[in-house]
Formats: structure tokens, C-alpha cells, sequence
């Protein structure tokens, strides 16, 4: 006759509830990190969107500028930037 021994249950464990929260100081460095990232998004100075950069007739472009063409500035950056081709030249006769 087998002996009665507890069975375990597959899939189901105790973790206390203290385990599961997270301290006040993880909590409030997280807020931090979400303030800083909010007020870094927020503070860039040379991102002007694509409206300012087709105004002063750039093109928005991923990457790099195309040949013959120069940075004027940033859509967004540092990945989108604002492409110029050089202004003609007038020569004088």
C-alpha cells in the first residue's frame, strides 16, 4: 500500500505579496526616468518638424542626404534631417 504523501500541484507556487511590490525607491526612480525622458523629448532645440523644413523648401529625408544635396537642419533628430539642394548661382554678364 503506498504511502500518503502530499502531492504537489503543478503549476501553482506561493510568492508572498511583499515580493511582488515593488519598493518606493523603484518606484520613484522610475518616475524619474519617465520625467527625464518626457523633458528630453520636450527640450530639443534643432528639431522643427517637416512643415518648417518644406517651407524653407528642404525635403525631409531617413539617412543621409542625397548627392548634391546639403543638412540644413533636423525633422527629427537625429535620424530625419532637412536636405537642401544648393541655391542656383546667378552670374552676372
Amino acid at each position: 500500500m503506498p504511502s500518503r504523501s502530499p502531492t504537489a500541484r503543478r503549476g501553482f507556487c506561493k510568492i508572498p505579496r511583499s515580493a511582488l511590490l515593488l519598493s518606493s525607491r523603484t518606484q520613484a526612480m522610475g518616475i524619474l526616468g519617465l520625467v527625464l525622458i518626457f523633458i528630453s523629448l520636450i527640450a530639443h532645440g534643432h528639431t522643427h518638424g517637416p512643415d518648417s523644413c518644406n517651407h524653407e523648401g528642404g525635403l525631409c529625408r531617413v539617412g543621409n542626404c542625397i548627392p548634391g544635396e546639403y543638412l540644413a537642419k533636423y525633422c527629427f533628430e537625429p535620424v530625419i534631417l532637412c536636405c537642401k539642394s544648393p541655391s542656383p548661382t546667378t552670374a552676372k554678364s
